[in-house]
């Protein structure tokens, strides 16, 4: 059992290492939540979430705003298994899924910590040991991209997602084609328009991707548009993923029953935490859905290490794991995120197993 006597609320905002392309803009630092939550016994567990105000409607000010309040009622609770927490946070805070999946990771770090668990053992177990991390393509010029995909390739990265949406359909294309020619067969490569295309470039896009190599396309138009996505996976042999269109159970359920998607991209703030991620993944085994795991641009070790033990607990991971510290320029914790040879495991020790450094977290926290 835990109980929760301290609540820390702070904002973040970390440099990228290159600014990063997508149909939505471009983003050249990343806004996160970072929570801490100190029990009785004085672990401390810790949270995070970024801000994706054309994701989840989050921007960092409401989130800061949200976090106190999650705070204020989070002293004096007590917890002794994770089911209690999405429960506690659904019962006190309507949506905000960012804000409660920063709480959630905190609390559920503290009873890893209490119980002697990795937290991917609160989850329901290891799957497996490691998962293929997945490089984003999104930036520079066609050389500089080819240049970026053959060094992480070398450096043993095989899964990549190209963003898309953001110049000319023929540029688009012509970009997934030279890639796949220089990586080869055996890499998974996707693209991702981020709901960047109108129906009609959509169907241009997908009727070119098989020809262009690609082994998925994601969200190809605006995200709750079921009958135009719908149309773009009947239109190509390429499977079709949902992200943006994807906040809860049903919105998987409703892809399904409209052949609008064949996979999916599972985000804790888009879900609202671990939990709710896991409850996805499990749907989406039972009907035969892929699945793609995903940071939001950018995280710290933080958010990245819980998103690795969500890894190795989901029943199928077979559209990679995007952690996406490392894109940032600087992280904050003890032990940042190792990225062996294109791979990805927990980190060890009970709970989250990082730590964060109180003055780097002091050098980028923002006055909120």
């Amino acid at each position: 059992m835990i109980r929760i006597v301290r609540a820390e609320v702070m904002a973040l905002s970390l440099p990228l290492i290159c600014p990063v392309r997508m149909a939505v803009g471009t983003i050249t630092s990343a806004e996160c939540l970072v929570v801490c939550l100190t029990d009785t016994e004085g672990r401390e567990g810790w949270g995070e979430a970024a801000s994706a105000p054309s994701m989840t409607g989050e921007f960092i000010e409401g989130m800061v705003a949200a976090g106190r309040y999650l705070a204020e009622r989070c002293i004096g609770t007590e917890y002794s298994k994770a089911a209690q927490v999405p429960a506690f946070l659904d019962a006190v805070l309507y949506r905000n899924h960012g804000a409660k999946a920063a709480f959630e990771m905190a609390i559920l770090d503290l009873l890893g910590q209490e119980q002697g668990l990795q937290l991917c053992d609160l989850l329901g177990g290891r799957q497996r040991a490691s998962v293929p991390v997945l490089k984003m393509v999104a930036g520079g010029t066609l050389d500089e991209e080819i240049s970026e995909v053959c060094a992480a390739a070398e450096s043993g990265f095989g899964v990549f997602k190209i963003k898309v949406g953001v110049g000319s359909l023929e540029t688009d294309l012509a970009r997934c084609s030279a890639i796949r020619r220089v990586l080869g067969p055996d890499a998974q490569i996707s693209a991702d328009a981020n709901g960047g295309y109108d129906l009609t470039a959509a169907l241009t896009f997908v009727r070119g991707a098989q020809e262009a190599g690609l082994d998925f396309v994601e969200q190809p138009v605006p995200a709750g548009d079921l009958p135009s996505m719908a149309v773009t996976a009947a239109a190509t042999k390429v499977p079709i993923g949902a992200d943006e269109g994807i906040h809860e159970l049903a919105d998987i359920g409703a892809h399904f029953e409209a052949r609008a998607a064949s996979g999916g991209s599972l985000k804790l703030t888009k879900l609202g935490g671990m939990l709710a991620v896991m409850q996805a993944g499990r749907l989406m085994h039972d009907l035969g859905m892929s699945v793609n795991l995903a940071g939001k641009i950018a995280e710290t070790s933080i958010a990245s290490a819980a998103l690795s033990h969500v890894a190795v607990a989901l029943p199928q991971l077979d559209w990679g794991t995007s952690v996406t510290h490392q894109y940032l320029a600087h992280d904050v914790t003890d032990k940042p995120i190792s990225l062996i040879g294109g791979s990805l495991s927990p980190p060890d020790g009970s709970g989250l197993g990082v730590q964060p450094i109180r003055d780097k977290l002091e050098h980028y926290k923002l006055a909120i």
